[in-house]
């Protein structure tokens, strides 16, 4: 009763698919792509080599990738309206709403396997300064050459979708490939347990269409351009995992290293440039910031100083 390889397979065709023309692999036109961090972060990145993704119930907005489990919720239920009278796809279908039920003792945030690492394509952004307050020690931008974040399939870079209306068409033709999925599969000794096979086929199904989930975002976040690195986590990756204490949780990270395009003694990352964020003493952080990727093997990076001015409260 178990799910196939070959049914395995089709499952994954159809999210790799339906993320091609949702067009997150999308790259093209895009340069540099931007990482915003305070001083802390920059130095971290710079003196480590690496870059860390957040696990993503510790993000700025904990609750940002429920947004897709929200859209899928809803079409759910749509589809329940649809299909009354059909008891059995009524049944299946409330059956796999209690599935995604949110539970507060162990909600899907937290226990989630997606660490992500974020980046815009905007530079110089005050939006994305404004990020970082003055009790935050410096503000710098390091612009990426996004080839060069190019990592193993479970771990690379992708655009975020934001347009509601795609994303809604697309979580539609999820919630119909679940019933289409299900159904193909309810044979011989299935039919006789159709519950069992719910379950099972959902656990494995569920595999797949999650990893569409930290790719969408609320349309009202637009302005921010961004991209991502999502990382799912691996068994052999959970000694590298590090844990940081913040306001409200304690949070995960794991550091993230990256192939070098050319093969040398030590790793470095793609970075195209650097800028100095709104602050004091922008002329003095840009004599050290040079220093410093002079020191760590970038001596030829520029580093520049942002033209934005926050208003510090």
């Amino acid at each position: 009763m178990q799910v196939t390889p070959e049914e395995n397979e089709a499952y994954r065709k159809f999210v790799s698919d339906l993320a091609m023309e949702l067009g997150v692999f999308d790259l093209n036109g895009i340069e540099t792509v931007w990482h915003y961090t305070d001083g802390n972060g920059f130095l971290g990145i710079l003196q480590s080599g690496r870059l860390y993704a957040t696990q993503v119930s510790a993000l700025n907005d904990s609750k940002e990738t429920e947004y897709a489990t929200d859209l899928f919720r809803e079409e759910v239920k749509k589809a329940i309206a649809e299909q009354a009278g059909k008891d059995d796809v009524v049944s299946f279908f409330q059956n796999i709403l209690e599935q995604i039920k949110e539970e507060p003792d162990k909600p899907t945030q937290g226990i989630s396997k997606f660490y992500v690492a974020c980046f815009s394509t905007r530079p110089d952004d005050l939006n994305q300064w404004s990020k970082y307050t003055k009790a935050s020690p410096g503000r710098f931008a390091i612009a990426f050459h996004p080839n060069g974040l190019k990592r193993e399939p479970n771990s690379t870079l992708y655009r975020v979708i934001y347009d509601r209306a795609k994303l809604e068409d697309a979580v539609k033709k999820v919630v119909y490939a679940t019933l289409d999925f299900y159904m193909s599969g309810l044979t011989g000794e299935r039919a006789e347990k159709p519950e069992e096979w719910a379950r099972l086929f959902y656990l494995a199904w569920d595999e797949w269409i999650y990893k569409l989930a930290p790719l969408a975002k609320d349309q009202q976040w637009d302005s921010e351009g961004e991209l991502r690195i999502v990382h799912e986590l691996k068994v052999a990756d959970f000694p590298d995992v590090r844990f940081s204490q913040k306001k409200s949780s304690l949070a995960r990270y794991l550091p993230l290293d990256f192939p070098c395009w050319v093969k040398e003694r030590v790793s470095r990352l793609p970075i195209a440039k650097v800028m100095v964020g709104p602050g004091e003493n922008q002329a003095s952080s840009r004599i050290s910031a040079i220093l410093l990727l002079e020191q760590m093997g970038y001596p030829n990076v520029p580093v520049e100083i942002s033209r934005c001015t926050l208003v510090e409260r």
